[in-house]
């Protein structure tokens, strides 16, 4: 009996240990099965086949590095080999400015108050609209002049005889920011012929002019109504209407017939238009050709701030431009946004945008990062010229949220495969930085599948790869990838490019 219940006993805990290990593998299965799928974030990364993640041949080459910057590229590979190649470029100024200054000359601040007055007579052939003036405040100390215009009608009149006269224009300014090109405008232009401004009267202890080092044919700049020898003020002068403004960023284009080894001279394709919706910037192109139209998505925003922005679109028929952008009825030359951002006014908001046409239907991809780091879609049917008119939403196409230093995705269409792909790059920036690959079945719900961490230069951001007009990557066609690349020095930034290996 003592034996017989000693294994009944023995039995009893081997059933208990067993129920309690299968609980406890029930419970890890558990677990990883949650951890992999329970969110729903479309960051589940699926086991795929291997030829579906491609490679880089190489680590490549540069195709700029002058300083500066060329990122965000959209490149499409034509049917003849060749490359067609547009880059977010560095900005520049508003109006066709006369200069009545060297700008390679040393620059140094000079208070009016010091001489009382400072002036500088001019001459223009063509009537003009404005004249301004470079005038620093000492870094927002509180400041103060008026600003006077005068015709010098006879050559023979002195300093003192012009300022005698009535100014043709006046106008004070009180607290201005530092630096700002303060001056006289006249809707109606002012007409050929010589003139002297003068600043003068309410000027503080704070209220100055730059005063550059070299002398400029015909332009005599004065300090206390005597000539200033060998040096002018910062001046200039317009012809027509501008706010002087700097805009950021504009899209330049390049053409290659050998693979990217060789590029033809670079133009500034794209800009953005004064005094309208896109006036700060166009940035971050995203091209596409189909039906006779080059189409250009780009980046910009209303607020100076550089934050808000919003999605908007360009046409045209050929690379270089010219280009008709979308008003928000029909193509012209006031720009509306196609996409409009509506969330929190101090995040990057809406932009970065990539089209793909299949079937004839346009896949319109944009950033969209608010509380997180998206990429939506919107489509719309390649058959309608006016199609920015009629985009429809369709949802958050990638969720990179949980993603450090992720940024833009550049989609593209695999004929091999039949499946949408896109990738971008994760800790950008960074020595670490890398490309992560997302796919489709039917371009508007994406799932990780893979990263590419070989052969990168380090701290990379704002990549694209190459396909076709229509952003198809077609079998036995070479294609690309380009990013910009560079850590330490914020916009000084290279360009790489590199052959993509399937």
């Amino acid at each position: 009996m003592y034996l017989a219940s000693e294994e009944v006993i023995k039995q009893k805990n081997i059933n208990r240990h067993m129920r309690n290990y299968r609980l406890f593998f029930l419970l890890i299965s558990l677990f990883l099965f949650l951890s992999c799928n329970g969110n729903d974030n479309k960051e589940d990364t699926p086991i795929v086949k291997k030829k579906e993640v491609f490679k880089l041949k190489n680590s490549g080459w540069d195709i700029y590095s002058e300083g500066g910057y060329r990122y965000g590229p959209s490149i499409i590979i034509n049917d003849d080999g060749s490359i067609d190649a547009w880059f977010a470029a560095v900005g520049g100024f508003y109006g066709a400015w006369h200069n009545l200054y060297n700008k390679s000359g040393k620059n140094t601040p000079v208070a009016v108050s010091t001489h009382g007055t400072v002036g500088q007579k001019f001459s223009s052939d063509v009537p003009f609209w404005g004249i301004k003036v470079v005038s620093p405040n000492w870094n927002g100390k509180p400041c103060g002049l008026t600003m006077k215009l005068f015709k010098w009608d006879n050559s023979n009149m002195s300093y003192e005889e012009v300022v005698k006269q009535t100014p043709v224009a006046t106008a004070k300014f009180v607290n201005y920011a530092d630096g700002e090109k303060i001056g006289l405008t006249n809707e109606d232009k002012f007409p050929a012929g010589t003139y002297l401004w003068e600043l003068s009267e309410s000027a503080t202890e704070y209220s100055g002019v730059w005063l550059r080092d070299g002398a400029v044919a015909g332009v005599v700049s004065y300090q206390g109504g005597k000539p200033v020898s060998g040096n002018n003020w910062e001046a200039m002068f317009a012809e027509e209407k501008t706010t002087g403004d700097l805009f950021w960023d504009q899209a330049s284009y390049q053409h290659s017939t050998d693979n990217g080894k060789t590029w033809t001279e670079e133009v500034m394709s794209l800009l953005p238009t004064e005094f309208t919706s896109d006036h700060y910037s166009v940035c971050d192109p995203g091209a596409a050709y189909w039906d006779g139209y080059y189409y250009i998505g780009y980046t910009s925003t209303e607020n100076k701030a550089m934050t808000q922005n919003n999605v908007y679109i360009a046409r045209g028929r050929t690379p270089e431009g010219p280009w008709e952008k979308w008003n928000g009825e029909k193509w012209g030359t006031n720009p509306k946004p196609v996409i409009l951002y509506d969330g929190d006014p101090t995040k990057f908001g809406a932009g970065e945008p990539s089209i793909v046409v299949l079937n004839d239907t346009i896949y319109f991809y944009y950033s969209w990062n608010d509380e997180g780091t998206t990429t939506r879609v919107a489509t719309a049917s390649a058959n309608d010229p006016n199609w920015p008119g009629s985009l429809t939403y369709k949802g958050v196409a990638m969720n990179k949220s949980a993603i450090n230093g992720a940024d833009h995705s550049d989609v593209k269409y695999r004929e091999d495969i039949k499946k949408f792909q896109a990738i971008h790059t994760a800790d950008r920036m960074s020595e670490k930085s890398y490309l992560v690959i997302w796919q489709s079945d039917n371009g508007i719900d994406f799932k990780k599948i893979g990263e590419v961490r070989n052969n990168l230069m380090p701290g990379i951001h704002n990549c694209g790869w190459s396909g076709d007009g229509k952003g198809h990557i077609k079998a036995g066609v070479p294609q690309y990838l380009s990013y910009s690349y560079g850590i330490g020095s914020w916009g000084n930034w290279k360009t790489r490019w590199v052959e993509i290996v399937w």
